[in-house]
This record gives C-alpha cells, sequence and structure tokens, in this order.
C-alpha cells in the first residue's frame, strides 16, 4: 500500500492531502522525496524547490510534460479538452479553439462587462444579506461560487446562468429571517432551488473533487459515473453544450463573413470557437465540425476552469481583507484617488475604468491575494525520459508533483537554501541570475501587499511582478490557459468590493484558516461581516 494509509489518516483528519505530501520533503528534510501512492505503481516524486520548478516548467519541457495526473483525474469527466493531452497537435488545436478568448480585445469588450455586471449583482444580494444580518456574520462561499459561475456561463455563451438573481428574488420575497441565537453564531439564509444547469455543473463539478484527492481517481470517477445523479448531469450538461454551439452556429452562418472584423457579432467565446473552426476548415479544405467532442469538451473545460478556481482565490481574499483592516483602507483611498466618483456613478467604477487602470497597490493586492490563497497546491508534470532532477535520476513516466505550498512559497526556504548547485540542471544553472528573488523569512506567512511593490528612478511606486515566488498558473507552454481571465476577474471584485463595503472582524469561531483539498484548496471557513463603506469611518 506504500503510503497511502499515512497519506488518508492524515486527509480524514485535515482533509488536506496536499499539505501532507509538502510535509513529507519537511520529515525528510529533503527538497525532492517520493511517496507510493497507488499499489504497483511508479513513485510520485515531491519538489519543493521555487527554483529548479521555474526552471521545470519554462526551461525544460523536453524533459518533463504533462502530467498523467491530469489524465486520470480529469480525463472521464474531459476526454477530449487539452489539458490531458501531451503537448502534440491535439494539445494546440484544443488551446487554439478558444486562443481568441485570451486576446485584450476580448477581455475587454467582452469578458470585462460581463465580469463586472455579474460581480455588482453580487454585491446586490451582500447588501440584503447584510441589512438582514444586522452585523452578524454569514456564509459567502457559495455567494463567491455562483457569482464566478453566472460570469464565466455569460462570457462562454452570452447566456444567463441567473443563480445570483434567483437568491435575489427568493430573500427579497422573505419579510423577517431568524436571527442567531448568540453574537458569535452565524446568520444563515435559505438557499434557493437553482435551475437545472446550476445543478448539472455543481455534481460534475464534485465528481472532480473526488477524483482529484483520491490516490484511485480513474476508479473514483468510474463509481461516480454509476449514479443516477452523474448521470442525468452529464446528460443535461452536454444537451445544453450543444444547444449553445447550434446557436453560435446559427449565428455565425446569419453573418455569413467569417473573415470580418475581430469582435463583429462575437458577443461570447462560443462564438469565436465556431468562428475559429469555420476558418480552419476552409483553409484545410473540409466542412466545419462545430459539435465535435473536442468542441464539447473545450467548451466544458472553459467553464469549469473559469469558475471554480478564481472563486476559490475569491473566498480567501475576503478572509484575508477582513483580517487586514489596514490594507482594505490603504485600497479604497488609492481606488478613490484614481476613480473618483466612479464613472458609474455612486462610486462605482466602470469595468473598463478597472480594466485599464494601472494602480500598482489594486495588482499588488491581487497578487498577494494569489500567492496567499494557495489554490493550486502543485504544478505537475511527467518525466518524458530517464533525466535528472536536483541530483537524482527520474525515470521516464514518472510523476513530478512541484508543490507551491511549503518552503519557499509560504514557509522559510531552508530546505532549498542546502542544494548545492551543481546538484541543479545546467539550464538552472544558466540562468541563476534570472531566477525570482526569495521571500523574507520574516514576514513570508502575512498577508502584505507591499511586498510587490518597489521604487523606480523617479520615486514612484511601481508593481512588480517579479518580487518573489509564486507557481499558482503554472508556466511555459502548459501554464494556465486563463490565467489573464482570472487576473481580470480578481481585480474587478476586489475593487468593487472594496468600494461598496468594509469587512469587518468575523467572530474568532468563526474566521480560521484551516482549509480542505478538493479541486482546488479551499477555506473550511468563509464568513463576513459587512458594512456599507459610505456609511462606515472615514479612509
Amino acid at each position: 500500500m506504500g503510503d497511502v494509509p499515512e497519506m488518508l489518516k492524515h486527509h480524514q483528519k485535515y482533509a488536506t492531502p496536499f499539505t501532507w505530501m509538502t510535509a513529507q520533503a519537511e520529515k525528510l528534510n529533503s527538497p525532492i522525496v517520493q511517496i507510493f501512492m497507488r499499489p504497483l505503481s511508479r513513485p510520485i516524486v515531491i519538489v519543493t524547490d521555487p527554483r529548479e520548478a521555474q526552471d521545470v516548467v519554462l526551461r525544460r519541457a523536453k524533459d518533463f510534460d504533462r502530467s498523467m495526473f491530469f489524465n486520470d483525474a480529469f480525463g472521464g469527466v474531459l476526454p477530449n479538452h487539452h489539458i490531458i493531452q501531451p503537448t502534440n497537435q491535439k494539445f494546440r488545436q484544443g488551446r487554439r479553439l478558444l486562443a481568441d478568448t485570451m486576446t485584450t480585445g476580448f477581455l475587454n469588450k467582452v469578458a470585462a462587462p460581463s465580469l463586472h455586471r455579474h460581480i455588482l449583482k453580487l454585491m446586490d444580494l451582500w447588501r440584503i444579506k447584510s441589512k438582514a444580518a444586522k452585523g452578524y456574520a454569514f456564509w459567502v462561499a457559495e455567494d463567491i461560487n455562483h457569482m464566478a459561475l453566472d460570469s464565466i456561463w455569460d462570457v462562454a455563451f452570452g447566456s444567463q446562468l441567473l443563480s445570483i438573481p434567483t437568491e435575489i428574488e427568493l430573500l427579497s420575497s422573505i419579510p423577517k429571517f431568524e436571527m442567531p441565537a448568540a453574537a458569535d453564531e452565524p446568520m444563515v439564509f435559505p438557499a434557493p432551488d437553482y435551475n437545472s444547469a446550476v445543478k448539472s455543473m455543481k455534481v460534475i463539478t464534485h465528481t472532480l473533487d473526488a477524483t482529484v484527492t483520491s490516490p484511485m481517481p480513474k476508479q473514483t470517477h468510474w463509481l461516480i459515473s454509476m449514479t443516477p445523479s452523474y448521470r442525468r448531469a452529464r446528460a443535461h450538461k452536454e444537451r445544453l453544450i450543444r444547444e449553445r454551439l447550434e446557436d453560435a452556429k446559427a449565428r455565425l452562418l446569419g453573418r455569413g463573413d467569417h473573415s470580418a472584423g475581430e469582435f463583429a457579432g462575437i458577443t461570447s467565446a462560443v462564438d469565436h470557437m465556431v468562428r475559429r473552426e469555420a476558418q480552419a476548415a476552409a483553409k484545410e479544405g473540409r466542412a466545419p465540425q462545430y459539435d465535435s467532442a473536442s468542441a464539447r469538451d473545450e467548451m466544458f473545460g472553459f467553464l469549469i476552469a473559469g469558475h471554480d478556481t478564481t472563486a476559490t482565490t475569491l473566498m480567501w481574499a475576503v478572509k484575508h481583507m477582513a483580517a487586514s483592516p489596514g490594507v482594505q483602507g490603504k485600497l479604497r483611498g488609492v481606488l478613490r484617488a484614481a476613480f473618483g466618483a466612479g464613472g458609474g456613478g455612486g462610486g462605482v467604477p466602470t469595468a473598463e475604468q478597472i480594466s485599464t487602470a494601472d494602480i500598482p497597490y489594486l495588482d499588488a493586492v491581487v497578487e498577494e491575494m494569489v500567492r496567499c490563497a494557495g489554490t493550486s497546491p502543485a504544478t505537475m508534470r511527467t518525466a518524458v525520459h530517464d533525466t535528472m532532477l536536483l541530483g537524482h535520476t527520474i525515470p521516464k513516466g514518472v510523476d513530478v508533483f512541484m508543490m507551491s505550498n511549503g518552503p519557499g512559497y509560504m514557509a522559510p526556504n531552508t530546505l532549498n537554501e542546502s542544494i548545492p548547485e551543481h546538484a541543479r540542471s545546467a539550464s538552472s544553472q544558466a540562468n541563476k541570475d534570472r531566477a525570482v528573488p526569495p521571500w523574507d523569512p520574516r514576514d513570508m506567512t502575512a498577508f502584505k501587499p507591499e511586498r510587490w511593490i518597489k521604487t523606480d528612478g523617479g520615486g514612484a511606486e511601481v508593481f512588480d511582478i517579479h518580487s518573489g515566488p509564486v507557481l499558482q498558473f503554472g508556466g511555459g507552454l502548459r501554464g494556465c490557459f486563463g490565467k489573464k481571465m482570472a487576473y481580470l476577474e480578481m481585480k474587478i471584485f476586489i475593487a468593487l468590493l472594496v468600494c461598496a463595503f468594509d469587512l469587518e472582524t468575523v467572530p474568532e469561531k468563526l474566521r480560521g484558516f484551516e482549509a480542505f483539498d478538493c479541486l482546488t484548496h479551499k477555506p473550511k471557513q468563509c464568513y463576513v461581516v459587512l458594512k456599507e463603506a459610505e456609511k462606515s469611518r472615514a479612509d
């Protein structure tokens, strides 16, 4: 059974198997260790060194490729998605289908207004809840998740999922709520009956939660796939995506000219996808395949990746902001200085203002949110041939987990400081001067946006993305496809949140920072106490 019993024991107690993996390196006092997670299978190699991880993802694509972990964990739900492919033609074709969605034009003209609109809806919901709660804390993890799902659905298909409006409608119809029995108890709000699309997305996302944390992900998915609830959810998901692809095809054929301007008639990601397929088919002299299995899986992967990871980071963000009133006040002052009364009126900056603004402290807050959230605890690769890593032989086919939740990232780097230079790869040694500097061990566990701010030659504050190591989005050719959109959503969210509310101190029993691992690294507690900013203390 290898290390499985010990890992499962930890998982049952703490629900954080990826934290256990990092702990093995600390336990053995080595930046590289191996663990055995599956019967009669190869070991998994754990690496905790930020510099070598950066070298692997940026410069060693010929040595390390797509991890088999992705195929095992995601293959059941997304068998035709590019994420499970090695770096081959099929991988590149999959990414090209939605490549236009990460262009500056699409992000600013299509994505930003949609994200802004749905985040404002979330602020409306929280006004209703904060007024009803009368100073009591209330749970917001599901609200954030629903907002992110509404947003990415709109960006993907140009249509409304309506999970947040459904909750607003329900709560607005209730004349009186039952109040908590004690000051440190949370306010509990009823949940509405969400539509079938929302329910289906949740069922399939929860399936991925189970496979990602299982020692036997393929078998886990097979067992879940036999349940009636999963079969219904999958069938409903397939029908919805087919319908959206058919709608986009009709819009494309109705326009006629597939080579029209970049955003002519484009209202969503699916519009871009079908236009790109039409152009590729014409170039290759074949009939377009708008409703291919690859197209359906790429669209569904866009939905999954576009809401769950970002939502998790935002859950951690509200916790860190509530615990950091000084950061809140400083950011609010910076935003008001930049946006004044807000182009949208009522002190609300517009989507265009936020997405195009150059505000170093806002960028620093967002980057610190990403660093401290630890949403993705590891970046994985598989050795494509026998190779070396930190002086050790890595046989072909062995998975390497480069952990980003411990030494060098969120804990002092003592393990990694002991690595002799000759043990590093040739490319790592050659690029030593280009490696990002280590974090100051005295405060690296703190939420401190100022660590990302530097002063230029003229004395002005500037945001420095290379201030220290972060690996949340991976890197290189196989880095996170949706990184730009994720940053855009986080930037709009935190700007609108701080402009709208003061996040006050949450009762001690409700503000713990314990976590659990599923598809992402989520907080066990995600409560807020909100007060409208204009009614709170002067900044």
